[in-house]
């Protein structure tokens, strides 16, 4: 079943069943694999994009009902349970983003290349940064934001570069563009 993908922090959410399908599946098209023998060896904004292409093909998770959107002053925290199994691919963020992995197990792309993350822990990631990511347990992930707003439109257009906008600043960089 192919579904709409949804515009949240982790929009293109492709429900696999565990290591063993992901495995199966690379064999066929590895730009699905993360990890030591497929393409996601280290982070490639090209290769997250291709991954989010083929995970739109594939039945979609609403992550709506798994999000949460907590404010304080100053401060917008998201909040998203990913449930174990899951392939998803985050959006490209504006500026540095703090990243809480509150609890549970993922491969994940990094500024330092893909690492298996267990929470739980803090990082910050830089502007311009594309995760994709697979979870091998439930994971609660958050993202933090300093911002007076409560009106999350108004935070996706401070902090989110929109889909277009960051597929043709890929294309640029193909064709050796800025």
């Amino acid at each position: 079943m192919n579904v709409e993908p949804v515009r949240t922090t982790a929009h293109c959410l492709g429900r696999d069943h565990g290591r063993k399908q992901l495995e199966q599946v690379s064999v066929d098209n590895p730009v699905t694999h993360i990890g030591d023998e497929g393409v996601l060896r280290e982070y490639n904004r090209s290769d997250v994009f291709r991954l989010q292409e083929y995970l739109e093909t594939l039945e979609q998770i609403d992550p709506e009902p798994l999000t949460k959107h907590h404010f304080a002053p100053g401060i917008y925290v998201r909040e998203l349970l990913i449930p174990a199994g899951t392939v998803l691919t985050g959006k490209v963020h504006r500026h540095e983003t703090m990243n809480i992995l509150v609890s549970g197990t993922l491969k994940v792309t990094t500024d330092d290349g893909v690492q298996e993350l267990t929470g739980p822990m803090i990082f910050n990631s830089q502007p311009g940064m594309k995760k994709a990511a697979v979870t091998f347990t439930d994971v609660i992930w958050l993202n933090v934001h300093p911002t007076e707003s409560t009106d999350l439109e108004e935070i996706e257009q401070e902090f989110i570069v929109p889909e277009d906008e960051a597929l043709e600043q890929e294309k640029r960089k193909c064709l050796g563009g800025t």
